[in-house]
């Protein structure tokens, strides 16, 4: 099995802190508020390869809010 790392740029007011970990789960569930990614060539060594930025605005335990269903207004009130 390879094990693979991620790491996500977090620019939040406060530093963020993240959930307990999950019994029995090789890794902790997080959500990404405001994520986006952005796609670079990295000519470092010798083949040029695409290479990817993960930025944030936030993390939360998962479930930390509900996205509103098909036909509702996300501006309403």
């Amino acid at each position: 099995m390879t094990s693979k790392t991620v790491t996500v740029k977090i620019a939040a007011p406060h530093q963020p802190v993240p959930p307990e970990a999950a019994a029995g789960l090789p890794f902790r569930p997080v959500e990404f508020d405001g994520l986006t990614v952005t796609p670079y060539v990295q000519e470092s060594g010798g083949r040029p390869r695409v290479a990817y930025s993960f930025r944030a605005a936030g993390m939360r335990a998962p479930g930390g809010h509900q996205r509103p269903g098909p036909g509702k207004n996300q501006d309403a009130a």
